[in-house]
């Protein structure tokens, strides 16, 4: 649990600049792309969002559910209160799902679980495998282990596994932990919990390789 308090510290302090950060949500606008009408067919009436943070995903993923309760479930305090979403938000962590069983359509977890450390990963997909209703989707994306996000690692605990700095709007640069993964590893975790995959792919953001997966329930 101590790299989850190390991530929720470091938004804490990143909260304070975010808002005027680079963030524009072109990953959530060009996952859309990929899986938008496969998501739309789903209907979903509630919409839980691990680890929605404050940018521009949240704004396009809430715009394009329109019609469904979204609800927001941040780890961090900080971006929470930066959000500015009018939306039900929950000041929660995926390995503490504050949620009734079976009472979600889908479950939506943008560039989060690469936070998670590897011995936490199955208590988090577990828990979202509970919160979802039969039938209902998880869809995820996390850092690759190539490109920038690669030689961006600093002070390294494994070979995809360590640090990734901030500094964009302050004063001093702020560690994020980051446990990058190989390609077919997300969907072998989210299967690993017993959910069935249906859509896979990357997206490349720059050079971010940004693995993603549908999975059913």
């Amino acid at each position: 649990m101590e790299r989850l308090r190390e991530v929720r510290d470091a938004y804490d302090v990143i909260s304070r600049a975010y808002s005027t950060a680079r963030e524009t949500g072109v990953l959530a606008q060009r996952l859309l792309g990929e899986v938008g009408e496969f998501l739309r067919s789903a209907k979903p009436r509630v919409i839980l969002d691990i680890g929605a943070g404050s940018g521009g995903n949240l704004r396009v993923m809430r715009s394009f559910f329109a019609g469904s309760l979204y609800i927001g479930c941040e780890l961090s305090l900080g971006m929470i209160m930066g959000s500015g979403e009018d939306i039900p938000w929950i000041n929660c962590s995926g390995t503490h799902l504050p949620i009734r069983r079976n009472s979600v359509d889908v479950v939506l977890s943008l560039a989060v679980l690469h936070h998670i450390p590897g011995d936490l990963i199955l208590n988090v997909l577990s828990n979202v495998y509970d919160a979802l209703r039969i039938g209902g989707l998880f869809m995820a994306t996390t850092w690759g282990c190539v490109g920038d996000a690669l030689e961006r690692l600093v002070d390294r605990v494994g070979d995809c596994e360590g640090y990734v700095s901030w500094s964009y709007g302050l004063g001093d640069r702020v560690l994020r932990y980051y446990r990058l993964y190989r390609e077919g590893e997300l969907g072998s975790e989210v299967t690993k919990a017993g959910f069935r995959v249906v859509r896979s792919g990357v997206i490349w953001v720059g050079r971010y390789a940004n693995y993603y997966v549908v999975a059913v329930k």
